[in-house]
C-alpha cells in the first residue's frame, strides 16, 4: 500500500481523466493524496476526506479502469450523477453487492448512457451504491428483467469501510 501527496502536475493530469463532478472537487481541493490500495483500487483523499477513487472492475467480458465518486463524495459535495430509485426489496441484496435488477428501479432522474457511473438511491433519498451503467437508460426502461447496472461501490463494502477509517484519522 502506497500513500503520497500529488504535485500539481500529477493534479492537472488527473483532471483530464476525471469527469466534472470529481474536476470540480479537485480543483477545491488544497492537498490531494492518492492511496494505492491494490492494483485494483486507488483511493484519492481531498483535504484529508476520500472522495473518489479508480478502480478496476470487470463489466461484460472486459475488465475496465473507471474513475468512480465514493459514497462520502455524495455526502460531502453537491454532485450531479444520474441516479436510480430502487425498491425496498432490492436495497439488501445491492448492500450485499448484488447488481441492479431492472425490477428493482422504480425511478429514473437524468439521463446516461452505458458505461456511465449511476448512483443508487433508496426511496428515502439515501445515496447505497455506486453503479456502472451495463445499457441505455432508453433501453433499460423497455427492459422487463435482467442485470442492468453492475455494483462497483455500496454502503458497507470494503471501500466504505477504507473510507470511514480514513475519516476517523482526520478527527
Amino acid at each position: 500500500m502506497k500513500r503520497q501527496f500529488l504535485s500539481k502536475k500529477d493534479v492537472k493530469s488527473l483532471a483530464r481523466q476525471v469527469d466534472e463532478n470529481i474536476k470540480s472537487a479537485l480543483d477545491e481541493a488544497e492537498n490531494i493524496e492518492m492511496w494505492e490500495v491494490d492494483d485494483k483500487l486507488t483511493i484519492y483523499i481531498l483535504d484529508g476526506k476520500p472522495l473518489f477513487a479508480k478502480v478496476r472492475v470487470k463489466i461484460s467480458e472486459s475488465e475496465e479502469e473507471k474513475y468512480i465518486p465514493l459514497l462520502t463524495m455524495f455526502y460531502l459535495k453537491k454532485v450531479n450523477y444520474p441516479t436510480v430509485k430502487v425498491d425496498d426489496g432490492a436495497v439488501p441484496h445491492i448492500l450485499n453487492g448484488a447488481d441492479v435488477m431492472r425490477p428493482g428501479i422504480k425511478e429514473f432522474i437524468g439521463d446516461f448512457n452505458k458505461g456511465d457511473i449511476v448512483a443508487v438511491q433508496d426511496f428515502k433519498g439515501r445515496t447505497i451504491a455506486v453503479t456502472v451503467a451495463l445499457f441505455p437508460k432508453s433501453e433499460i426502461e423497455k427492459m422487463q428483467k435482467g442485470k442492468v447496472l453492475k455494483n462497483i461501490h455500496y454502503l458497507g463494502d470494503k471501500i466504505s469501510k477504507l473510507c470511514s477509517d480514513i475519516m476517523k484519522q482526520q478527527r
